[in-house]
């Protein structure tokens, strides 16, 4: 932890220092303050996350007995960026017109991978409940199989937080059409799909999924492959009983 703390420190460093040749004289009390929200899931569907670590990471050259001069003074965690969506000052947002359009598109870039994540992570932890835990016949597949919950659920909160930073830059450089089609995400929405745990429950026909799910990709085109193994594996129960 030590050393990937070094290493995004060093990033800041250099990446402030790159950014003087586009944003000059741009000094702290022209930045937002930090600020830090936290979003997890609702109490009752929460399982405590592994690690969010997504793969394996790149080593990047990075020598520990680099000169001191080279650590910043704060925690890397809580530097403000020199970007157009951190800056509060009139003088400097003025002229930044062309670089708050480059930042727009990636954070709706930014956005919309970590919606297809959060989908793709919710979609899962879903069919892991159904088809591994709910499955489980010994105390070593259960155990291996709350440790793929728990892994999924480490890469939602992983897109969720990633989506978060993306919509609070949007709300200071994006358009009222992004605002509207990029909406706040709460913890209410971190839920798993009932279409796929419990797809023939009482009253199913007057719940809707959360927003996130009528934008971009399709709701078919998200479930669909889960849903299907999830009709294979409750056919596979089936018949597996009555042979029983």
């Amino acid at each position: 932890m030590k050393r990937m703390r070094a290493l995004l420190g060093k990033h800041i460093k250099d990446f402030c220092e790159g950014s003087s040749s586009f944003l000059h004289s741009v000094e702290e009390v022209d930045l937002k303050p930090f600020q830090h929200e936290s979003i997890n899931t609702p109490v009752e569907e929460f399982v405590e996350p592994d690690d969010m670590v997504d793969g394996p990471q790149e080593v990047d050259s990075f020598n520990e007995e680099d000169d001191e001069t080279d650590a910043l003074s704060l925690s890397p965690e809580s530097i403000i960026l020199p970007l157009p969506s951190n800056i509060i000052s009139v003088k400097h947002r003025a002229g930044m017109e062309s670089l708050t359009s480059v930042e727009r598109e990636l954070r709706k870039g930014q956005a919309n991978d970590a919606l297809e994540g959060l989908r793709i992570g919710l979609a899962n932890k879903s069919l892991l409940l159904l088809r591994d835990v709910n499955q489980s016949t010994s105390t070593k597949q259960s155990t291996r199989a709350w440790s793929s919950v728990r892994n999924a659920q480490s890469q939602i909160l992983l897109h969720a937080r990633s989506y978060q930073r993306a919509w609070v830059a949007l709300n200071s450089v994006g358009t009222g059409e992004d605002l509207i089609f990029y909406q706040k995400l709460e913890e209410k929405h971190l839920v798993v799909v009932k279409d796929i745990t419990m797809a023939k429950r009482f009253g199913q026909g007057s719940e809707t999924l959360a927003w996130f799910w009528r934008v971009g990709p399709s709701k078919d085109a998200i479930t669909g492959e889960w849903m299907e193994e999830c009709e294979c594996t409750e056919l596979f129960s089936l018949s597996h009983f009555k042979l029983i």
